[in-house]
């Protein structure tokens, strides 16, 4: 029987390795040979003094014009490397034409950085500055783990980034950036990581004894589908498996044509994130993005399973044409394929309004305007002349979130709620606006902003849409 299993993972390896050469191959198709393309850089410290030995990696690329038909991390140049000289220099060789990189930049004793949007030029080399800190005494203090597939490979360069933490028998828990933990760490080649405490005194947890003792990180490794794990400190390195997940594909068009060189979202049904504990409220993976082929085909690869998702045209790149509403759809299986069919871009409504300012004042240059939709991952910002007057179109059917950002102004307050957590705890919040459906076309929709009295405003609610 073993020989038979070894046949089995050599055989599913192999054809792995096909899909990637297919995706390269696509790829170098849609956008030429590999050029002789270069990035150069620098990495040095606060003080201007040059980094050895630094790691830079690309993590991310997409297309400088239209929309990416692939993963970020799918093209061929991603997972490449270049180590710092003694002068902190580094180069990258022969990278594929038309595209941004996003470049990782880490070195020990000093905090990551992210160098988003490098686009291949002779005449400008990449400059990266790294700042230094301190390490924990305590190796106790640190969180430890290891990324490997379902076979128990090791995943290389995967990225693991702190999502949230989670402190003493209180069960203190911050979701976001934690002064004083490493905000992100990238496996070496045996899948190892490790995340430090580095800080005795958490600035956000001022009250607690020392740092956390469990972090909630998000994992992204390449060519498999995002993972989320709870990591709790000390000396044991906790495993983490990968998965490549399922494939949604299909196909966008418009009275029977297809519609290429568009964008689609992929979202959670319902949109989510983390509750205290780290309990998942609703899905909590972020938006995947994907655009469609010329004969508006599209394939969205390694998406989490199980799950519940929507998939929807990105109204910025089809609301003169219409729009195609949220299409449900589930994940069961690795390696499955979900196909949509075809997804139709159908005649849809429109909003018309004016924001209002209660003083009778003009309204300045660069305010805007934002509806987004409250299922999709989806929105429209317009730029606000002074009178205040906007227009969005290619709204499907949906309940959406409106808000002005008219710096000076804000909204008439919403009443305060109170709630009790499980703890018997009393919590009081101001909650947003309710949600606006639209289900025809809504003109004379207005929007009041008064003067701000203590604070510059961002956000405004909207009132309710006026007669047809």
């Amino acid at each position: 029987m073993q020989p038979r299993r070894t046949s089995k993972i050599i055989f599913g390896f192999i054809l792995k390795l096909a899909a990637l050469l297919l995706l390269n191959a696509s790829f170098h198709q849609a956008t030429g040979a590999v050029g002789d393309l270069t990035i150069t850089g620098k990495v040095s410290d606060a003080a201007g003094k040059p980094i050895a030995d630094a790691i830079v990696m690309v993590y991310h690329a997409g297309p400088t014009s239209g929309y990416s038909l692939f993963c970020p991390s799918c093209y061929a140049d991603c997972g490449k490397r270049a180590i710092t000289d003694a002068n902190g220099a580094f180069t990258f060789h022969r990278l594929s034409p038309g595209l941004w990189f996003e470049l990782f930049v880490a070195k020990s004793g000093y905090e990551p950085k992210f160098v988003e949007k490098v686009v291949p030029a002779p005449d400008a080399p990449v400059t990266s500055t790294l700042d230094a800190r301190s390490k924990g005494s305590d190796p106790k203090q640190a969180f430890r783990g290891r990324i490997v597939d379902s076979s128990g490979l090791a995943q290389r360069d995967a990225v693991v980034q702190l999502v949230g933490a989670l402190w003493d028998a209180k069960n203190t828990t911050v979701i976001g950036a934690i002064p004083g933990v490493d905000p992100i760490a990238v496996t070496d080649h045996d899948g190892v990581f490790e995340i430090d405490s580095f800080s005795a005194k958490q600035v956000l947890m001022p009250s607690a004894s020392g740092p956390p003792v469990k972090i909630l990180v998000s994992v992204e490794a390449r060519g498999m589908a995002g993972a989320f794990s709870v990591i709790p400190a000390g000396l044991e390195r906790h495993v983490i498996t990968v998965s490549e997940g399922a494939v949604v594909r299909g196909r966008l068009v418009q009275d029977g044509k297809p519609v290429g060189g568009a964008e689609l979202g992929l979202i959670g049904n319902p949109r989510g994130g983390w509750g205290a504990n780290f309990e998942v409220v609703g899905s909590p993976y972020g938006e995947i993005r994907i655009g469609t082929r010329p004969d508006g085909t599209f394939e969205i690869t390694g998406v989490p399973i199980p799950g519940n998702w929507y998939v929807y045209a990105k109204m910025e790149s089809v609301a003169t044409r219409g729009a195609t509403g949220n299409v449900a759809c589930a994940t069961k299986q690795n390696g499955k394929v979900v196909d949509l069919g075809d997804l139709e871009v159908k005649p849809a409504y429109h909003l018309r309004g004016q924001v209002v300012l209660s003083d009778g004042k003009p309204i300045a240059d660069g305010m805007r305007v934002t509806i987004s939709s409250e299922k999709a991952f989806d929105s429209q910002t317009a730029t606000l002349p002074g009178s205040g007057s906007f227009e969005f179109v290619g709204l499907a059917a949906d309940n959406y979130s409106i808000f002005a950002s008219v710096k000076g102004y804000s909204p008439p307050p919403m009443a305060p709620v109170s709630v009790k957590d499980k703890e018997g705890r009393v919590h009081t919040y101001t909650p947003p606006p309710p949600p606006l459906p639209i289900e025809h076309n809504v003109d004379n929709f207005v929007i009041k902003l008064n003067p701000d009295v203590s604070s510059p405003a961002k956000t405004a609610a909207a009132s309710k849409p006026g007669p047809q």
